[in-house]
């Protein structure tokens, strides 16, 4: 969170309040929401060295590894390659070339969240305005499909949270399919 608050003008929390939105409220926020995604994909890293922390090194990610870090990775290639590997320890290793296939190595690499959902984010329900943006602990530069896949990670059942996410990031659905699958390895 500082680390955000030091290279943006995001708003960082400081009062939690849940309410519903009305529509107007509801426009503001996608609006919001639109720029400050746009604001944090503009943030370069001090030296070219790929995939990893706001701090430039190892990235920690519970979707990859839920005790430790893992790269830096210094292309989206790379990176790919990774989360590709597991399937290769599998009865099926010849699946392999089959998922990295799908998973072109052309994806600008920019500063994410990697972890928003509708649960961190904090909005004035009367004005829509975005007043926080919660748990950080994942942020930093991906591979521009992975704060999409991320966003649905934890919520493929909540309708309105996907009809919001298609309202204020790209989608990219063949390579979330890949890494739905993927997750399972």
């Amino acid at each position: 969170m500082e680390y955000v608050r030091q290279h943006t003008s995001l708003p960082v929390p400081g009062i939690i309040n849940v309410q519903e939105l009305g529509e107007e409220a509801r426009s503001e926020t996608l609006r919001q929401l639109r720029s400050h995604f746009e604001h944090l994909h503009q943030l370069r890293p001090d030296v070219d060295v790929g995939i990893t922390s706001c701090s430039g090194g190892p990235v920690y990610d519970h979707r990859l590894d839920n005790r430790s870090t893992c790269g830096p990775f210094r292309t989206v290639a790379e990176f790919h390659d990774f989360l590709v590997a597991p399937v290769k320890k599998a009865p099926r290793p010849e699946w392999a070339s089959k998922y990295r296939d799908r998973l072109p190595g052309h994806h600008e690499i920019r500063f994410t969240h990697a972890d928003v959902s509708w649960e961190n984010i904090l909005v004035d329900s009367e004005t829509g305005d975005v007043r926080g943006i919660l748990d950080w602990e994942m942020a930093g530069f991906w591979p521009a499909w992975w704060e999409y896949r991320k966003a649905l990670f934890g919520a493929r059942s909540e309708v309105l949270w996907m009809n919001v996410l298609k309202e204020v990031m790209t989608e990219y659905r063949e390579e979330t399919e890949v890494d739905m699958d993927l997750e399972m390895y």
